[in-house]
């Protein structure tokens, strides 16, 4: 790289420099989708901050993201502060960029108060610890960042936000700005942005040139090379089966058990085959039932699933455990994915940790996760101890027996209805059993 002086600037009585990059500076990218790679001669970064309910955002929008691109370095949409690994890495990559311009749309902040982290960070920092100082986030830090390049992004570029555009042609006018010579700058007031700076003090927006001669690179040492053999696994230990239907699921597992399990004589003297940790996924649990199961007696099981029976004699019902013992979880889950469909924290817990233990009946599903991914609405599910059917010593399937077909069948209730309510198509329906097993009939 060269560096070149193209310029003076009046207002810190200095030349202005640029760098000639011989090759293009290092990009990471989180998701090439929502990044967008421009001149590196550019001095200004431009983040969209993402307040949209879609997993895209509209077409005005990404018109502007766009015309915004023609201009910049980078321009890029943006979630959550973990996104500043990816963020701060580009622009320190690059000392061109001066300027990391911020455009919020409909709103003043997005849920994960990214805004708010970022202005509260430009204007006070961090703590010995990392946190950033008066931020309103639970987690306010940015994770992945070197305390190396936190001091760095800060002198390196200013922090430039503008909140609730509705009028596009404010954020065009607001990138050009910026990208002017200190003869043609203008007034940060007159733009209706919110400036942060430690190096520009008199409210200026302009190209002052690269603050910095060389790029700060935020690489870790490489790591040890570590050579992987193919072990084979201790006799019941792991697996993992894809299936289509709740009927190939069923007919997988038992088969999966019987070939690859080890007998174990359980707490209540119940002879059992069992696998443990064996996943099960499903593309499409409902398009065909096994046989021995009554499609009446598993839809009032469902019934009872989603609706709730009496649980007098029960310590507990599923159904319970879901809506009422600690509230409607499925609601704030719900509520979770339509706040942000890429959340990884829309999870329902059945495990009471107070008293299950001790309980001679604990629930066998412990955990859902809900999870939203192109367009879909997967479920996976863990269960402690999941009875997958029983089968006498010759192999035979007992008609009808077993846990495994009406929990699936209830678990598909229950996305099919988190579907419906998020207009959502269905995805795949993953189970994983830590004990997964079939009972042994000994007559």
């Amino acid at each position: 790289m060269i560096l070149e002086k193209i310029g003076y600037d009046p207002f810190l009585k200095k030349e202005v420099k640029k760098i000639r990059h011989e090759t293009l500076p290092e990009v990471k990218l989180f998701s090439s989708s929502d990044v967008s790679i421009g001149n590196p001669c550019s001095n200004v970064a431009v983040a969209f901050i993402y307040t949209w309910k879609e997993d895209r955002p509209p077409a005005e929008i990404r018109e502007a993201f766009q015309k915004a691109s023609n201009y910049a370095a980078l321009t890029g949409y943006w979630r959550t502060t973990n996104g500043a690994k990816y963020a701060f890495n580009n622009i320190l990559a690059n000392p061109n960029i001066n300027k990391l311009i911020v455009l919020v749309f409909g709103a003043e902040d997005n849920g994960h108060m990214l805004v708010d982290a970022l202005t509260k960070f430009w204007a006070w920092g961090v703590t010995k610890e990392g946190l950033i100082r008066g931020a309103k986030a639970a987690n306010p830090r940015f994770e992945g960042v070197p305390d190396k390049a936190l001091r760095r992004i800060r002198e390196q570029a200013d922090l430039v936000v503008l909140k609730k555009i509705k009028d596009l042609s404010k954020a065009d006018r607001l990138v050009k700005a910026s990208i002017q010579e200190p003869e043609n700058a203008a007034s940060i007031d007159d733009l209706g942005a919110e400036f942060y700076s430690k190096t520009v003090k008199n409210g200026k927006l302009y190209d002052d040139g690269c603050r910095f001669n060389a790029p700060l690179s935020t690489n870790s040492k490489a790591r040890r090379v570590t050579a992987y053999q193919m072990r084979e696994s201790p006799k019941g230990v792991g697996g993992s089966l894809r299936s289509e239907s709740l009927k190939d699921a069923f007919e997988d597992a038992v088969s999966f058990i019987s070939e690859h399990g080890s007998e174990v004589l359980d707490q209540r003297g119940i002879l059992t085959k069992e696998c443990r940790s064996l996943t099960i996924v499903m593309s499409d649990p409902l398009k065909e039932l096994p046989e021995g199961f009554s499609k009446d007696y598993l839809e009032r099981y469902a019934e009872d699933f989603m609706k709730g029976v009496s649980s007098e004699g029960f310590s507990y019902t599923y159904h319970s455990r879901i809506f009422e013992k600690w509230g409607d979880q499925l609601g704030k889950a719900l509520r979770s994915l339509r706040n942000d469909p890429n959340t990884r924290r829309a999870i329902i817990s059945l495990w009471d940790p107070s008293s299950d233990i001790s309980d001679s009946s604990p629930p066998c599903l412990n955990f859902i996760w809900a999870a939203v991914r192109e367009g879909s609405l997967e479920i996976h599910a863990l269960y402690r101890s999941h009875h997958i059917a029983t089968v006498t010593r010759g192999g035979e399937i007992l008609a009808g027996d077993g846990a495994f077909v009406p929990n699936i069948y209830a678990l598909a209730a229950l996305q099919s209805k988190m579907c419906e309510d998020l207009s959502l198509k269905r995805g795949s329906l993953a189970v994983t059993d830590f004990s997964s097993h079939l009972y042994i009939s000994l007559k």
